[in-house]
């Protein structure tokens, strides 16, 4: 992995994202973008023409990228929770978990794959949770972030299948960043999980990004390293 070309957080201005940028500083990166939804550029998943224009601006550079890491998500917002069952369902909630868990990462990945350094390693990250799994849920519930998180697995499975062919360095990853002490996890923080700091988590995910290799590409993988069946 070439270290002097430029890493993208996408989302870079959360608790997680600043972590990262941090995180890859820390292994020799020093030309980082960071992007939220009011930063310059910036993103917003309901105008795909703010995705073009940060590709301009990445393309400005003149240099690729070896570190994409989309650090963006929504699990509940104000007092709208996570459904518990069927008829908690709302066409809205719905629809804004897509857009934000699942079609906004989508065209990330369509727009962004190209930048990604053809000639050395390179990792594509999006951040899934491990309840986006299929074959993991015994539990039930969080309709719509479930599905969402699943989707965007999904994905992730299949431009890394594309990318073997279009860009034989490219990785492509999902990664659960386990229980993460932030807004966004706060209301479901139990005594008995194990709940990170952004700081740890990130360490451990970068750890990852710098570690695996093709091979791993198209994988799942949990904040430890271990990885999580679709």
């Amino acid at each position: 992995m070439n270290k002097n070309n430029l890493a993208v957080i996408v989302g870079g201005t959360g608790a997680i994202g600043e972590s990262i940028a941090n995180e890859i500083s820390k292994i020799g990166f020093s030309d980082i973008l960071k992007i939220g939804t009011k930063t310059t550029p910036s993103i917003d998943f309901n105008n795909e023409n703010t995705i073009l224009d940060a590709i301009e601006f990445v393309k400005k550079k003149n240099k690729p990228i070896s570190i994409f890491f989309d650090a963006t998500g929504i699990l509940h917002e104000n007092n709208v929770m996570p459904e518990k069952s069927l008829k908690k369902i709302e066409f809205e909630f719905v629809k804004k978990n897509f857009i934000i868990n699942a079609i906004g990462p989508a065209l990330l990945i369509k727009h962004f794959t190209p930048l990604l350094d053809k000639e050395e390693k390179s990792v594509f990250a999006s951040l899934s949770a491990k309840v986006g799994s299929i074959s993991d849920n015994g539990y039930g519930g969080w309709y719509s972030y479930r599905a969402s998180k699943a989707a965007l697995n999904q994905f992730i499975k299949t431009a890394s299948i594309e990318m073997k062919v279009k860009n034989k360095n490219a990785i492509f990853v999902a990664l659960h960043p386990g229980t993460v002490r932030s807004n966004l996890s706060e209301p479901f923080q139990k005594t008995n999980l194990k709940i990170q700091n952004p700081e740890e988590s990130a360490k451990h995910l970068v750890k990852i990004i710098n570690s695996i290799d093709q091979s791993q590409t198209g994988k799942f993988f949990n904040w430890d390293g271990s990885e999580i069946a679709w």
